[in-house]
């Protein structure tokens, strides 16, 4: 028996004063008489008997009081010894995603977890430690219910028996539950089920986006890392919003190295998801196959032209290549129409720097006082490293006029160097997702229209103007190196759990029921 308050102990004391409280009194005064046989025959007649102590009652008042001490000293029947805390290692790595028979090796340990948690007497304090991704930890009914406990993602950061033998003592019992990829070894104390999920995978580890956006090109690199038996068929295959349709890429791999696949793709106007996977025949892996985008709709931009009287053919030469390449319009400028580029050579733009979508050649900008004209710049030189001008070839750029106080501040695309003094001929000037650029002669005073640069300067004039190239980041689930090779999962012997110890059991209401029925028994007595 285990007493948790001993000292109510101390009414026990009380049984001597029981004791001399239960006996009769004594007669005041003795007194000697010859009638003692009359006295005897009335009480005999009158069914009395004379005062006297009971052994009896006073053993019943005694249990009484030795009970309700026992209940209030918190009595209790010893326990079965045995851990009576139970830690669960669940294993929620990349690898756990690994499918036998359509079933991952993670769902079939939330099952079997969820199936023994119920069965577990309600005084086994339960803690739930997630080791895989985003560690995590559940207590109690948090821990029975597996609440939050994810899908598995990442590496398994922690050394499963290390932790399993720090963790376990003679009050707790420690339940691993894993797949054993990646592990040295495996805890040989406590409870421990392995899932075997060893096979072949295909993982699609990486992509890499050129994206020509608003233009429909789109250039895609999928790294691909093959873990399988050689002569494999592996593929990465690329559906959604492009056009051709679903597009294949045969990858050729080695075991265990990186392979880049690309595809040079066009993207639909309008837009929507396009999804790339790697498909090999049986992959036991397929959480890290594939990778996803999200394509906006191309602009369609309507596409206006400002020129001078004496500005010539070549602006609206111009909007009209540019507009068919990217599936748009040219339309006739209007005050207030809405347009996606315009283009303004010569005259007077009535628009500030960076604040809307234009390409000025030799135009006025707003508030600007009368330039001055610059005849035949020398020393021309442009920006080989931007990504308006990188690659162009404009070594013979040759300009007959231009004009000085036409270009606004921005980043210099073409200049002049005049003793050592660097003037700007072109500019970017950036605004708030949008840029405009500025140049600082007429299309018909240069013979910009007529080299081989001019097509692609428009183009990527156009892509520059969106500030948005190269902007699709495509959907991360990074997998750890160590959780791809699933063929070489170390295998193990399940292990049941230990036996549960019970807690000490209250012998309080049985001391009451004791001590009540001793005062039934002694209100009986007379």
């Amino acid at each position: 028996m285990i007493l948790q308050h001993p000292e109510y102990l101390w009414a026990l004391a009380a049984l001597p004063l029981m004791w001399w409280l239960s006996r009769p009194p004594a007669p005041r005064r003795r007194v000697w008489t010859g009638h003692l046989e009359q006295w005897q025959l009335a009480m005999q007649s009158l069914r009395r008997r004379p005062p006297r102590g009971s052994w009896l009652r006073f053993v019943l008042l005694a249990v009484a009081l030795i009970a309700a001490a026992f209940a209030a000293a918190g009595a209790q029947a010893a326990g079965r010894p045995g851990p009576q805390r139970l830690v669960v290692l669940l294993d929620a790595s990349a690898s756990m995603a690994a499918e036998r028979d359509g079933v991952s090796a993670f769902d079939r340990a939330r099952q079997k977890l969820a199936e023994r948690l119920r069965a577990l007497p309600a005084h086994v304090e339960v803690v739930l430690l997630r080791c895989g991704g985003d560690l995590r930890r559940r207590y109690g009914e948090a821990a029975r219910n597996l609440n939050d406990v994810g899908r598995p993602s990442g590496e398994l950061a922690v050394d499963l028996a290390e932790l399993a033998d720090s963790l376990r003592d003679a009050g707790t019992e420690v339940w691993v539950c894993t797949d054993g990829q990646g592990q040295v070894r495996l805890p040989t104390r406590g409870g421990l089920d392995v899932y075997d999920a060893r096979g072949d995978n295909a993982s699609l580890i990486a992509l890499r986006v050129e994206d020509q956006w608003p233009l429909p090109e789109l250039v895609i690199e999928a790294d691909v890392v093959v873990h399988a038996a050689a002569g494999a068929e592996v593929q990465v295959v690329a559906v959604g919003a492009v056009e051709g349709g679903e597009q294949r890429r045969a990858v050729e791999w080695s075991d265990s190295q990186v392979a880049t696949v690309r595809f040079d793709l066009r993207r639909l106007p309008s837009g929507g998801d396009l999804s790339l996977r790697v498909a090999l025949a049986g992959d036991a892996l397929r959480a890290d196959d594939a990778r996803a985008l999200r394509l906006p709709p191309l602009p369609a931009p309507r596409v206006a032209v400002l020129q001078d009287e004496a500005a010539g053919p070549f602006a609206a030469v111009a909007a009209d290549v540019l507009a068919a390449e990217v599936r748009g319009q040219v339309v006739a400028p209007a005050a207030g129409g809405e347009v996606g580029l315009l283009l303004v050579d010569g005259g007077v733009a009535g628009l500030a720097a960076g604040a809307a979508r234009a390409m000025t050649f030799g135009a006025r900008l707003l508030d600007q006082p009368e330039p001055e004209a610059w005849l035949s710049p020398q020393g021309l030189e442009w920006d080989r490293e931007h990504f308006v001008t990188r690659g162009l070839d404009l070594s013979e750029l040759e300009i007959d006029r231009a004009w000085r106080g036409v270009l606004p501040e921005g980043e210099a695309l073409i200049w002049t160097e005049e003793s050592g003094r660097r003037e700007p001929l072109a500019v970017l000037a950036q605004g708030d997702g949008v840029a405009s650029m500025h140049f600082a002669f007429r299309l018909r005073d240069a013979n910009l229209p007529l080299l081989a640069a001019f097509p692609q300067l428009l183009r990527r004039g156009f892509v520059r103007s969106y500030d948005q190239a190269a902007n699709l980041v495509p959907d991360e689930a990074a997998v750890a190196a160590g959780e791809l090779d699933l063929r070489y999962a170390q295998p193990a012997t399940s292990r049941e759990l230990a036996e549960f110890g019970a807690p000490p059991k209250s012998l309080a209401r049985w001391c009451l029921a004791c001590g009540l029925l001793a005062l039934a028994l002694r209100s009986f007595l007379r």
